[in-house]
């Protein structure tokens, strides 16, 4: 059973993924930003892809048709698969401040077209476990991640801190009983970190 559980998400916590921006841009305001954040977490077709359970052809043929993009699915992947640009500036360091008494760790929602970025990035030698939903089957907000995590990790919902940038999400693992914090950026996670005491002084 590890100690206590600093849990992150990496999108919008320690990595630079907009996918609000571009998405607005690309249905030309079609939709607004609330819309496009939505969009991530309720566009039925992305879940099989991002559980591991289909590949990207399906969600990208589903997304064009009902984003009414005028372009291709291999156009619309290629926006896709760049709207992860790597880590916040700072980050790693951040990290580095965080308190040794704490078991790292990270979950995410991602997929095969995202995750190689972040990789290349070296964030996993900060963490001592990962859990990416493409490869555990579950998605945020589905209250069946964190018990994945949970389980996997032998520890008790209390022992975990969770950070996170979406509200569904921060709210879905409360209601497990983990402790969670709504945080945006790299400045956000900084001043959550030092108010909860979790940075070497």
């Amino acid at each position: 059973m590890p100690r206590e559980v600093l849990l992150f998400d990496v999108g919008g916590v320690l990595a630079d993924w907009d996918g609000i921006t571009p998405l607005v841009e690309l249905t030309g305001g079609r939709l607004s930003r609330e819309e496009a954040r939505r969009f991530w977490l309720e566009f039925a077709p992305l879940d099989p892809f991002e559980t591991g359970k289909a590949s990207s052809s399906g969600f990208l043929e589903a997304a064009v048709e009902a984003l009414s993009l005028d372009m291709s699915s291999e156009a619309f992947a290629q926006h896709y698969a760049g709207w992860v640009t790597g880590l916040y500036p700072g980050t790693q360091e951040l990290l580095e401040r965080i308190d040794p008494r704490f078991y790292m760790a990270i979950l995410s929602n991602n997929n095969a077209l995202h995750w190689p970025v972040i990789q290349r990035t070296g964030l996993e030698v900060h963490f001592d476990a990962v859990f990416l939903s493409h490869e555990i089957g579950y998605r945020k907000p589905d209250p069946r991640a964190w018990q994945y995590v949970l389980e996997t990790l032998e520890c008790s919902a209390s022992q975990v801190v969770f950070l996170d940038d979406n509200p569904e999400c921060v709210d879905a693992a409360r209601a497990l009983g983990v402790r969670s914090h709504l945080v945006k950026g790299r400045e956000a996670l900084e001043a959550c970190l030092e108010e909860e005491g979790y940075l070497l002084s």
